[in-house]
């Protein structure tokens, strides 16, 4: 049974998800089908109906979803120390996962973890994690009833050069899961210049969220359960 502080819960939604990609550990890009799962809690605040922190769950559980679906599939996963590695990273079109360690289930997990816990925006509690890739043997579970985890705190800790920003982006609570890098002959151009073109893709889901909620509150008067709505999948600008 899970436990939320000194309370134990005994329901929670569990989001599942499987996804594609590419572990790339020292010169080896090792193809990998991943399953996922996360326990998620919904906690009711004092001052909302039952029915009030239900809709709130849901539109919360499709922005993590967006998230996944954005990033996950064909993804490239690397350590950052990985000098080839991230070489094939930066060149290639899929999606990247920078890491702070070797790609490892045991890391990837506890970044899924932190990272989802920062979309939730407290409006759910992320709960246990499991992970298993295809190329190993053993699953991977992964709690943080205390909220510490092992991960660098500032994008410095574990690469190099200029970055758009200096938390890391397992931190952030944006679309992304890698940092933008500002190129060493962009000096005379500052930070905020040369990344000014840059979208979060999770404005994207937020505008279309928005018009939804605004024709569901204007045609519908009696709220409805949260329907999953669908936005383009992202892809990112190569700077």
């Amino acid at each position: 049974m899970m436990t939320v502080g000194r309370h134990q819960i005994r329901s929670h939604m569990t989001l599942e998800y499987e996804f594609s990609g590419i572990r790339i550990h020292g010169d080896n890009l090792i193809p990998v089908d991943w399953k996922l799962t996360v326990n998620l809690i919904a906690p009711q605040k004092k001052k909302s109906t039952r029915e009030e922190s239900e809709y709130i769950a849901g539109l919360t559980y499709q922005r993590l979803y967006f998230w996944l679906e954005s990033n996950l599939p064909d993804i490239i996963i690397v350590d950052t120390h990985n000098e080839p590695g991230m070489f094939i990273a930066n060149t290639a079109a899929n999606i990247m996962m920078y890491c702070p360690d070797e790609p490892f289930d045991e890391m990837i997990i506890q970044l899924l973890h932190y990272k989802l816990t920062a979309l939730s925006d407290k409006t759910l509690v992320v709960g246990e994690v499991h992970l298993k890739g295809s190329d190993v043997t053993a699953g991977y579970s992964y709690d943080c009833v205390d909220g510490e985890y092992s991960l660098p705190a500032a994008v410095s800790e574990y690469m190099e050069g200029v970055t758009m920003h200096q938390n890391p982006w397992w931190t952030r609570n944006d679309g992304f899961c890698f940092e933008f890098v500002k190129p060493e002959d962009t000096q005379d151009i500052s930070v905020e210049e040369f990344f000014k073109d840059i979208v979060d893709p999770m404005s994207e889901f937020e505008q279309v969220l928005k018009d939804t909620t605004e024709m569901v509150i204007e045609f519908q008067p009696e709220k409805e359960p949260a329907k999953i709505i669908q936005v383009e999948k992202w892809k990112p600008r190569k700077v």
